[in-house]
């Protein structure tokens, strides 16, 4: 009993030792690990540690990813507060509205209330647009459209203010908050800058003539783009420091009124309307009749010709029966 104890204590051993020399060789038998890794530089690029050339950047798409990570950060909250935490105390984040109007006048002292219009504009720092004349004095039928900036401290001043001016007949006001597009635009310059300072580093460490191109056509695109979304900034600036106001101005002979819509009204204004309508139908009658008169006394002078003609010739033939009788009653005597 002993020996077989021994025996199977001593065969035990044996496949012990050499399963630990099995497990020493096959650590033994593992390849070295190779000096050939990847690692991230300090600017967040993947680059080869083994590269006799020095740091070798592989990927330039990766700044893509960077642009829509910054972008998001930057643009995921507009409140004070959460500025603090999203890095948007770097950006301008006040309010940004854009004041838009239209103001209907009518006028009777046309060239008065258009000067008084000009005078207003400049009087509140503004400047007109554009500007367009309609119509002639003769006629008292002009008129006069004019697209005006007002800077928009001024806005609320200027709109009291042009309302006095002659008859105002219809006025629209509307207010648009740019606000949240301002800050996306001020995120996307600041990304796509610090696209291009990470760009511009490339372009020093570029180690062939390929890589040099391909990065100088990144930069290239990169510019475009901060060039393009500088330029909206601009117009966004322009829109909220100066409120766009458009003005007609209408020369009439009397103001339109406005009344209650009520039957007795309805029914004085169609009359009204009925009378100006027959009024202008006679002055358009007689003015034609002064356009055709030439033509008419020649067409009379005409039909009188013709007329003492035919009278004269059925006179001639009046005369011819009455003395055909007389001739025949003396031939017979």
């Amino acid at each position: 009993m002993k020996k077989r104890f021994l025996t199977l204590f001593i065969a035990g051993l044996m496949v012990f030792s050499m399963a630990c020399g099995k497990t020493d060789t096959s650590y033994n038998d593992l390849p070295e690990a190779s000096d050939s890794f990847i690692s991230i530089d300090s600017l967040g690029f993947s680059k080869n540690a083994t590269s006799n050339e020095g740091a070798a950047y592989d990927d330039y798409d990766s700044l893509d990813l960077y642009e829509e990570d910054s972008y998001d950060s930057g643009t995921s909250m507009s409140s004070t507060s959460a500025s603090s935490e999203t890095g948007l105390e770097e950006y301008d984040i006040d309010r940004k509205v854009v004041y838009s109007s239209y103001i209907g006048l009518e006028s009777k002292k046309y060239d008065d209330d258009v000067d008084k219009v000009k005078e207003l504009v400049t009087a509140n720092g503004g400047y007109f647009e554009s500007s367009s004349m309609y119509g002639n004095s003769e006629n008292a039928n002009r008129s006069a459209s004019f697209t005006a900036r007002i800077p928009s401290k001024n806005y609320d001043t200027f709109m009291t203010s042009v309302g006095d001016v002659g008859s105002l007949v219809s006025k629209n006001e509307s207010v648009d908050d740019i606000t949240s597009n301002y800050v996306d635009v001020q995120a996307r310059i600041k990304s796509l800058n610090t696209k291009l300072e990470r760009l511009q580093e490339l372009e020093a460490n570029a180690e062939n003539v390929t890589e040099l191109l391909e990065i100088e056509d990144r930069i290239n695109d990169v510019q475009y783009q901060i060039e393009s979304y500088t330029a909206q900034k601009k117009v966004y600036d322009d829109q909220v420091d100066y409120s766009t106001i458009n003005i007609d101005i209408t020369e009439v002979s009397t103001y339109t009124e406005t009344k209650a819509d009520s039957a007795w009204n309805r029914f004085i204004e169609a009359f009204g309307d009925s009378f100006m309508g027959f009024t202008s139908f006679l002055q358009s009658f007689v003015i034609i009749l002064i356009y055709l008169l030439p033509y008419l006394i020649i067409i009379g002078i005409i039909l009188f010709i013709i007329f003492r003609v035919r009278k004269k010739a059925k006179s001639k033939k009046l005369d011819k029966k009455a003395d055909k009788p007389a001739d025949s009653s003396n031939g017979s005597k």
